[in-house]
C-alpha cells in the first residue's frame, strides 16, 4: 500500500480520518483510537484510562436501550476495545451495511458518553473482578508488568493497565469528566476505516456525524523519556498459584523510531530465540532441558510497534525445579540458571556468527505470514492502521512490515542486535510457588502485588 491509496482528511474539529478500502468481501472494520493509554494518566489516578474504556463501551447517551454492543450485535457484528501504553481503541467489525449505524454510534459516545454514579460503581467492580481473575487465582499473573517496573524508572513507564485498588476506589464522576475533556476530544482522536465501503460515500458520512462535533484543546501526553538500566535487576515473585517455578527475562528495545532497523532485526532476533517448533531455544544442544513453556516476544502485549515510549523483547519460560534462574537447586543465590545460561549462550553464538541464512530465511518469512494474514481481518487492520497511524503518523508501516521484515532484515543485523542484548542490562524475575522456600539477593513479593495484565 503506497501512502496514496490512504485517504487522509481532518475535520474542523480536528478529527483525523483514515480511510483505507478494500473493494473485496464484505465487511467493514472501523476503529476509533484516542491518543490517551495508561502512561497518559494524572499521578495519584492510575486505572483511570482502562475505567474510562470501560465507561466509553457502553456508549453515548443516544444509544438505544441496551447500549452500544447489544445494537452491534444484531448488526451481525462485533465490537470491542482495549487500553494500551498511549492509546485506547474501540473497534468493530461488520457487515458493509452497518457502516452509518457504526459511525453515529461512535460519534454519539464521542460526543456524551454514559458517565453516572450507578455506571461507575458497575465497572469499577467489574474491573475489581477482572483483577481477581487475571492476577490475584491465575498462576504467573505479575507476568508481563514484573519486567517494566524492574526496567523503568519513571512512574508513568512502569504502570500497569489496572491501576492500583486505592486509586480506582478514590475515583469520582468530576475527575472522569475532567478526563473525559482533556482527552476525549475530537482533536486527540483518530477515526479509520477499512473495508467494503465506498470512500466518498464515507467521507460523507465520517463528515455528517462527526463534523457537528465541538472542538476543544487537547492536552498533550506527558513526555517521559527514560534512561537506560544501569544495572541488571533481579526480583524474585513468590506465587501462591503457580505449579512450577518460572524465570521472566526483560530487555530494553531499540527505539522505534530513531533505530527502525535494530528494531525489526530484534523482531527477527525474537522469532529466532523462541517463536516457531525450529526457534534456538526450543531444540537443539542449546535448549534448556525441563523447560515446559516458552514464549519470547517482542512488545508489553507481544504487538510490535504498540508504543511510542520505551519497548520490551520479553522471555517468559516455566520450567521444573533446578532448571530456571536458580542454578542446578532451589538456592536463590545461585546467579546462573539453565534458562538464563541458554539464552546467554545463543546471544553469544549468534553475535559471534551469522545466523544460518537457511534458518533466517524461514524465520523472516514465517513472520511475514503471520502479520500478512492478521491483515485479513478488517477490524484488525483498522487497529493497526490506526495506532500506527497515531503513534508515528505512519499508517503504511502495517503493511509494509511484512517485507521490511522478509527481505530487509539481515543476517548481520540480528548479529548486532544479538550482541545488543549480551551487553544490556536486563532484569530477570523469578516465579517461586509458594511451597518452594528461597532466599535471594533481588526484591520478593506476591504476584497481586507486582504486576497485572489488562486486555
Amino acid at each position: 500500500m503506497t501512502r496514496n491509496q490512504l485517504r487522509r482528511l481532518v475535520l474542523d474539529n480536528g478529527l483525523r480520518v483514515l480511510l483505507a478500502p478494500n473493494p473485496t468481501g464484505a465487511s467493514i472494520g472501523v476503529a476509533v483510537h484516542y491518543g490517551v493509554g495508561f502512561r497518559t494518566e494524572p499521578g495519584g489516578h492510575t486505572g483511570l484510562a482502562h475505567l474510562f474504556e470501560h465507561l466509553m463501551v457502553q456508549g453515548g447517551h443516544g444509544a438505544p436501550p441496551g447500549g452500544y454492543l447489544p445494537q452491534v450485535q444484531r448488526a451481525g457484528g462485533l465490537a470491542d476495545a482495549k487500553t494500551r501504553q498511549d492509546l485506547t481503541v474501540y473497534y468493530a467489525a461488520a457487515p458493509a451495511s452497518a457502516l452509518e449505524m457504526l459511525l453515529g454510534l461512535e460519534a454519539d459516545r464521542m460526543r456524551s458518553p454514559r458517565i453516572s454514579p450507578r455506571n461507575l460503581r458497575t465497572q469499577t467492580a467489574v474491573i475489581d473482578e477482572e483483577i481477581r481473575l487475571m492476577v490475584r487465582n491465575r498462576p504467573y499473573g505479575a507476568f508481563p508488568w514484573v519486567l517494566p517496573r524492574a526496567l523503568h524508572s519513571r512512574a508513568e513507564n512502569a504502570r500497569d493497565g489496572y491501576g492500583e485498588s486505592a486509586d480506582l476506589a478514590a475515583l469520582d464522576i468530576p475527575l472522569c469528566e475532567r478526563f473525559f475533556h482533556d482527552h476525549y476530544s475530537p482533536g486527540n482522536a483518530l477515526v479509520t476505516l477499512t473495508g467494503a465501503f465506498d470512500p466518498d460515500e464515507a467521507q460523507r458520512l465520517v463528515r455528517r456525524y462527526f463534523a457537528p462535533l465541538p472542538g476543544r484543546p487537547v492536552v498533550a501526553a506527558p513526555d517521559a523519556p527514560e534512561p537506560e538500566p544501569r544495572a541488571e535487576a533481579r526480583l524474585s515473585v513468590t506465587d501462591p498459584y503457580a505449579g512450577l517455578p518460572a524465570v521472566a527475562v526483560g530487555y530494553r528495545m531499540p527505539d522505534s523510531v530513531t533505530e527502525r532497523a535494530d528494531y525489526l532485526a530484534h523482531l527477527v532476533l525474537a522469532a529466532l530465540l523462541g517463536q516457531g517448533r525450529h526457534a534456538l531455544l526450543r531444540r537443539g544442544p542449546a535448549a534448556p532441558a525441563g523447560v515446559t513453556s516458552l514464549s519470547v516476544g517482542c512488545g508489553l502485549f507481544g504487538l510490535p510497534l504498540d508504543t511510542a515510549g520505551p519497548d520490551l523483547l520479553t522471555l517468559f519460560a516455566v520450567h521444573g525445579s533446578g532448571v530456571g534462574d536458580d542454578g542446578a537447586n532451589a538456592n536463590a543465590n545461585a546467579d546462573g540458571g539453565r534458562v538464563t545460561d541458554a539464552l546467554d549462550a545463543v546471544l553469544t553464538t549468534l553475535a559471534e556468527n551469522e545466523v544460518d541464512p537457511g534458518l533466517l530465511r524461514a524465520t523472516t518469512a514465517r513472520w511475514a505470514s503471520g502479520a500478512l494474514r492478521e491483515l485479513g481481518d478488517p477490524s484488525t487492520r483498522a487497529q493497526l492502521l490506526g495506532s500506527r497511524e497515531m503513534l508515528f503518523g505512519e499508517a503504511e508501516l502495517t503493511e509494509r512490515l511484512p517485507e521490511l521484515v522478509r527481505d530487509r532484515v539481515t543476517g548481520e543485523q540480528v548479529s548486532r542486535a544479538a550482541a545488543r542484548l549480551r551487553a544490556s542490562h536486563r532484569a530477570v524475575v523469578r516465579f517461586v510457588p509458594r511451597t518452594t522456600t528461597a532466599t535471594g539477593t533481588g526484591a520478593t513479593a506476591t504476584a497481586a502485588a507486582q504486576g497485572k495484565a489488562v486486555a
